[in-house]
């Protein structure tokens, strides 16, 4: 009787160890299952529901540009999961936008996308007579306006090089001190290479091409310390001046 149940009990020991062989080999096609299943699901969750699906954008850096403009040309495609929207595109398309400098697109997870702009800075309004149009640092012409704007230098451009004529207005004007530029009334540019700044009293300062622009402003603020009608700094090492008051 004793050596039956001893080998009952030998039988099922056994029997547990050849379970517990079938269970650890089966294991890790178990985990890889689950993984691959838990994978499955995330992509599906993330790629393929409406759980993260676009529904609105947010728009922060706007001031001058109206929201509603970046919005509808953005152009953001609402109800498309997030993790789809192709963000470059979505930032080419609102850098279009004239006044708009640059823009950044980022996921706001679970359900917007975020646009940040910077936008373009005027530093110089040029006119023809008849428009006024907005430029920024880089040359760029990006807002037209019917009525002169305060506190931008006018600069009158004529000519057939206009863009480039533009540029080196915009040179200019950059390296001009707060002080010279506070008393430009206008500047007139033909040409890239003549270029003369107009300040009050009828004062003329030629200045000639961009080229030179920072030596130019420092010979010009010394040279102003004598009074006359017209500072020539177009050869800036040979500076001239005309109807001196003594």
């Amino acid at each position: 009787m004793s050596q039956s149940a001893d080998l009952a009990r030998a039988q099922q020991r056994f029997a547990r160890r050849q379970r517990l062989v079938r269970w650890r080999s089966w294991l890790p096609w178990a985990i890889g299952g689950s993984v691959v299943l838990l994978g499955a699901l995330v992509v599906w969750l993330f790629y393929f529901s409406s759980a993260f699906a676009v529904d609105g954008v947010r728009v922060s850096g706007a001031d001058t540009v109206p929201v509603a403009t970046i919005e509808q040309t953005a152009a953001a495609p609402v109800g498309t999961p997030l993790a789809k929207v192709d963000l470059g595109a979505i930032a080419d398309r609102v850098r279009s936008i004239p006044a708009v400098a640059d823009a950044q697109v980022t996921r706001a997870w679970p359900n917007k996308v975020v646009i940040v702009i910077t936008e373009r800075v005027p530093v110089v309004v040029v006119t023809d007579g008849t428009r006024y149009e907005l430029v920024d640092a880089t040359g760029t012409l990006f807002k037209t306006l019917t009525t002169r704007p305060s506190g931008l230098p006018e600069a009158k451009v004529t000519g057939p090089r206009r863009e480039q004529t533009i540029r080196s207005v915009v040179t200019v004007s950059a390296a001009l001190p707060d002080s010279l530029r506070a008393q430009v009334g206008s500047i007139s540019a033909a040409s890239p290479d003549s270029i003369t700044l107009n300040l009050a009293g009828g004062v003329k300062v030629v200045w000639g091409s961009s080229d030179d622009s920072a030596r130019k402003a420092e010979v010009l603020s010394v040279l102003m310390k004598r009074k006359a009608t017209v500072y020539d700094v177009s050869a800036p090492d040979l500076p001239v001046t005309k109807g001196e008051k003594r």
